[in-house]
């Protein structure tokens, strides 16, 4: 009888002992698993505040599926523009919609060069792709300039990239 009372015993102290160990772990990854620059728009005059822009399309140069980032029918004030870990650096044009503006010599052309480095976050989440943005080249059509903020990308959602634009305002006896 002592034996089976010892060996009863030995396995509830296993099971408590498991169910412990498995409370202590990770319930699954609820971080975010994808390391993507978040680019906000801005009026060159108000640098601190967003603005919401409408009629306008940003696509990808080079992929090798659908590109379509933004389409010209949804006003945004900002937008995700992902990296390729494959390769050294990425571009992206946009492409205006508004009148007289269509035309693609219109097009502003962002280039991002920049360097991506493997991230081990952890067991449950796994690994990803880190960016640091080295330089970032720009066209100057209708785009006033393009200012990195935060040139290391990581899965934190923040605002890295901030693009300016000249906004031409009526005044009243314009109209």
């Amino acid at each position: 009888m002592g034996r089976l009372l010892s060996f009863i015993e030995g396995v509830l102290f296993l099971c408590v002992c498991c169910l412990v160990l498995s409370n202590c772990g990770s319930n699954g990854c609820v971080d975010n698993r994808s390391s993507i620059p978040l680019a906000q728009f801005y009026s060159y005059d108000a640098q601190e505040t967003a603005l919401s822009v409408d009629s306008i399309s940003i696509f990808g140069i080079g992929q090798p599926t659908d590109s379509m980032l933004l389409d010209s029918a949804v006003a945004v004030t900002q937008v995700y523009l992902p990296l390729r870990f494959t390769q050294d650096s990425t571009q992206y044009v946009i492409h205006y919609e508004q009148q007289g503006l269509s035309s693609p010599r219109y097009n502003d052309t962002l280039t991002f060069v920049y360097r991506s480095y493997p991230y081990f976050v952890s067991i449950d989440c796994g690994a990803m792709y880190n960016f640091v943005i080295d330089t970032c080249r720009y066209t100057r059509n209708i785009l006033d300039s393009v200012s990195v903020t935060v040139p290391e990308i990581t899965n934190k959602n923040v605002e890295s990239i901030r693009i300016f634009y000249t906004v031409q305002t009526q005044t009243p006896d314009e109209e």
